[in-house]
């Protein structure tokens, strides 16, 4: 393996016998010319990929997808049915709860216990047992034995031992979705640190805000395969638009009322149209094959509307491809309608990791939901200040409607990278958060 790489996995497979009754296990297993009474079931399929040193890279994928199985074959817990997992340095993971400790033992002694698992010293751990402590912040469980830790208390131990033996590489598996904000804000802050220093970290987590931020790539598996591997960005917005889909078609197969529903993915079929558009009949009404074109690779949606043009305009209606530091923008959307009903017309601003900056909504802005028609054709605008760090950004624009009030929410149509500009530097100081929002500032003197 080469010296830049942390983790290497080549073809790796994981199968498991699955029986039909548990009969069939003593007839296989006795069976005098070995007939075979399972079948195979594959946890992963064929799974592989690199990570480079000091790279930060998320796994993604639904429940069941085989991520903690890849985890823990890459860590040595489980061995692969064929393949191979190689690791170059030392590794610290954070597995399910408890992985690598002794229910009878106390905090501090499985502290010790855990270390040694990981090829860590006595000596080191002596010295960093003080850390560790004020780390995982359990007060005097601390010296109670383990077996009678909440969820929590199990996370905060386990990363904490983690995170304070100065690994090479850390593996981190949903560890954070236990802690309590205070928990999950210091380990997000130690995360950073770690990272910084060069640690190559594997981080899975159902939260595609934290994957956004804290990693450069990520892998989505799906149903034990390696289902997309790039830019974090993009394949989280890619995971993020299958899981939508997926969750519409469950509502839709229950819904009688979707005759004229079509869901489409990566080309714009809507409720029967061929066409890219239909004919404008207004002057004012935009409709762009090219903007079709363009964003068609990761559009979806269920059909019945479709926004047919975005920009992003000035006050003088001059095309922005550049904001001003707090300049004051109309983001435009046209749509046409081939259904009856009322939707909401929305855009979301990310930023070039993929991270949802602001959003609006009809509702959030005080205004009713739009009616529309069969043919109908309509302008959507809202007026903003960006006050918005140095960066790239992208509109997502969409049209959606309720199914069951408050609870579900349907995307007839929704387009990524519907419009990308650029706002520039703040010209008088420099802006360090993403977004600034003009506090007031006061002084009590005393």
């Amino acid at each position: 393996m080469k010296n830049d790489v942390a983790i290497k996995c080549e073809n790796i497979t994981k199968t498991y016998p699955m029986y039909n009754n548990p009969q069939d296990r003593f007839k296989e297993a006795l069976h005098p010319f070995r007939k075979i009474y399972h079948e195979d079931f594959y946890a992963l399929n064929d799974v592989s990929f690199e990570v480079k040193r000091g790279e930060t890279v998320g796994i993604l994928g639904g429940n069941g997808a085989g991520k903690s199985t890849l985890l823990k074959i890459i860590t040595g817990v489980l061995t692969p049915t064929s393949g191979s997992a190689q690791v170059n340095g030392i590794v610290s993971s954070i597995l399910e709860l408890g992985t690598g400790f002794n229910g009878e033992l106390t905090g501090v002694e499985n502290i010790y216990v855990n270390s040694s698992l990981m090829g860590i010293s006595k000596e080191v751990v002596d010295n960093k047992l003080e850390q560790i402590i004020a780390f995982a912040d359990i007060g005097d469980h601390i010296n109670q034995p383990v077996r009678g830790y909440s969820s929590g208390m199990f996370a905060r131990l386990a990363f904490s031992i983690a995170i304070s033996i100065d690994p090479d590489i850390l593996i981190v598996d949903e560890a954070l979705a236990v802690g309590d904000m205070n928990f999950q804000a210091k380990c997000m802050t130690a995360m950073k640190r770690i990272q910084e220093n060069g640690t190559t970290i594997l981080f899975v987590s159902h939260d595609i805000s934290s994957v956004k931020s804290l990693c450069e790539k990520a892998v989505y598996i799906k149903k034990g395969s390696v289902h997309a591997v790039g830019d974090a960005g993009d394949v989280a917005e890619l995971y993020m638009r299958e899981m939508r889909e997926e969750t519409n078609h469950k509502i839709s197969s229950t819904d009688t009322d979707t005759n004229d529903k079509t869901i489409y993915e990566g080309e714009t079929k809507l409720a029967g149209e061929n066409s890219y558009c239909l004919e404008t009949g207004h002057p004012l009404f935009k409709c762009s094959k090219e903007f079709d074109e363009r964003v068609s690779l990761f559009r979806y949606g269920t059909g019945g509307a479709k926004i047919t043009y975005v920009e992003v305009l000035s006050l003088d209606d001059e095309l922005i491809v550049e904001a001003q530091f707090n300049q004051e923008v109309k983001i435009r959307i046209y749509l046409e309608s081939y259904m009856e009903g009322e939707v909401s017309v929305n855009f979301q601003l990310f930023d070039d990791k993929k991270i949802n900056i602001v959003s609006g909504s009809p509702l959030l802005v005080g205004e009713e939901l739009l009616t529309v028609s069969q043919g109908s054709k309509h302008i959507a605008e809202y007026q903003l200040k960006l006050p918005l760090q140095l960066n790239n950004y992208s509109l997502q624009c969409t049209i959606g409607s309720t199914i069951v009030e408050n609870v579900s929410y349907e995307f007839i149509d929704a387009v990524p990278n519907s419009y990308l500009f650029k706002v520039a530097v703040r010209p008088d100081i420099t802006l360090w958060s993403k977004v600034h929002l003009f506090p007031k500032f006061t002084v009590i003197d005393l």
